[in-house]
């Protein structure tokens, strides 16, 4: 390749036999998360081989390094590399996701974070539980570490953590098929699009939605709803 020739974008999807072959990959997956603590705890601390795992095989031509590697790691045609996507309600303007020189940083603080609160998390309320793994799955969804898959990885670490703190996934969970809609990605964009003091709403409107993969206490009514006497709900009464 050129030097002056631009890598290729990558939509994984588009490759032959992907579908066949992810849903036979994340049916296994999503059964040694269940069978197997080490492993979760080693996708909930660097999830890059997981991902070099499934998505090695659809990787562009002359690119293997787009599977298992971050976006903005040096030396590789990720180094410097942006990404973003439409904006949902005007597509014709686009939102970006972390900055790729941020993304290994930020994501190893995130995971560093939600591995010391997966202990306390198992004799928390369910709602303080539901906000553990909500907040997994918005800040991995704001910083896209993956220059494609991301999705994949976001709901296997998702699986793994609530697994970890003890919540049974519901039966229709799947880490592939895709097993949501724009219902969960308007809120997951204005919470990536949001400044610090703006994400609170968005992180109560992605945790709602997230309750209904969730079996156990969240069978319940109203369980993916914050407490009214919930502090973490920003309610002072």
């Amino acid at each position: 390749m050129s030097p002056h020739t631009a890598p290729p974008e990558w939509q994984a999807y588009t490759m032959p036999d992907y579908h066949a072959a992810m849903t036979k990959a994340c049916t296994a997956l999503l059964q040694r998360i269940h069978a197997d603590a080490a492993f979760r705890l080693s996708i909930l601390t660097d999830p890059r081989d997981l991902h070099r795992t499934l998505f090695a095989q659809f990787t562009p031509r002359g690119h293997p390094e787009y599977a298992g590697t971050y976006r903005g790691t040096v030396g590789t045609s990720l180094e410097g590399r942006r990404s973003g996507a439409p904006q949902l309600f005007t597509p014709q303007k686009s939102f970006s996701f972390e900055e790729p020189e941020n993304v290994a940083a930020q994501l190893d603080f995130m995971l560093a974070e939600v591995r010391r609160e997966l202990v306390p998390a198992r004799s928390a309320a369910p709602y303080v539980q539901l906000l553990t793994l909500t907040h997994l799955f918005c800040w991995f969804g704001k910083i896209h570490p993956f220059l494609d898959g991301n999705g994949h990885i976001q709901r296997a670490l998702f699986a793994a953590a609530a697994v970890e703190i003890g919540i049974p996934l519901a039966a229709r969970f799947a880490i592939h098929p895709r097993p949501f809609d724009s219902l969960l990605a308007w809120p997951l964009e204005a919470f990536t699009r949001a400044s610090a003091d703006e994400r609170e709403p968005f992180i109560g409107m992605v945790a709602e939605y997230l309750s209904s993969w969730l079996a156990g206490p969240f069978d319940q009514p109203a369980s993916g709803i914050a407490p009214e006497d919930d502090p973490e709900a920003g309610n002072d009464s």
